[in-house]
């Protein structure tokens, strides 16, 4: 009796190991969405650390894109009195076209890469502090690829949070300044379909720019084990 008593608490066991298997394994994407903002919601602070370094990086390439845009459409389009001003206090230069053009691309170029760099090192650190979480999935039969796409999911949310208030942010920097130095011929200096096109492709470029910096981390989360991500000390 008492073997038998056993061999059916392994049976269980081994049944309920094989249910908690299958949870984990074929989770729609709705619910490992789900999974993926309850967790941002329980590490808040580190969620907002991450989305931070991605609004400051967003913020600073909308308004150096923003800015420029501007600029070009002062010399192209501003007033004749406007042109003068701009030109006699040096923010509008008859031969430095091509050099501002290649600056604003190399600063934009640069806020690319420190904004790449941060969020590669955040979400290494997420990584890094929630081995033991992994582990805990791994055992109960999380395949790599459900860890895989709960750490890309993540990323994703943070990232489009991050770059929308980047985008407004910047947008907004750019276009106070703008007031300052154009007028009220601001809002006639930046045609609509190319203000769109550019705030457009600072929000694709930042979500896209946040998984791939996810990308590295999220694999080598996804391809742990389970003994050694339990045994990790953080």
């Amino acid at each position: 009796m008492g073997m038998k008593g056993m061999t059916d608490n392994l049976s269980s066991a081994g049944r309920a190991r094989q249910a908690d298997r299958r949870v984990l394994t074929c989770l729609p994407f709705v619910k490992i969405f789900a999974i993926a903002l309850k967790g941002m919601r329980i590490r808040m602070w580190r969620a907002l650390l991450g989305i931070s370094g991605i609004v400051l990086a967003v913020s600073f390439l909308t308004y150096i894109l923003c800015s420029d845009g501007l600029l070009r459409g002062a010399a192209a389009r501003g007033s004749e009195d406007l042109v003068t001003r701009l030109t006699q206090e040096g923010v509008i230069g008859q031969t430095d076209a091509v050099n501002q053009r290649v600056q604003t691309f190399w600063i934009a170029g640069l806020a690319t890469l420190i904004s790449f760099v941060g969020i590669v090192n955040a979400m290494l650190m997420s990584v890094t502090e929630r081995f033991r979480e992994i582990g805990t999935m791994k055992c109960l039969g999380a395949l790599n690829r459900f860890v895989l796409r709960l750490f890309l999911i993540e990323s994703a949310l943070e990232g489009a949070v991050g770059t929308a208030a980047g985008v407004l942010l910047g947008l907004a920097i750019a276009y106070g300044e703008g007031l300052t130095l154009y007028g009220g011929e601001t809002w006639a200096l930046f045609p609509a379909n190319r203000f769109l096109t550019v705030l457009a492709g600072c929000f694709v470029g930042g979500v896209l720019l946040t998984v791939l910096g996810a990308l590295y981390p999220a694999r080598r989360a996804s391809k742990m084990s389970p003994v050694a991500a339990l045994r990790t000390e953080v």
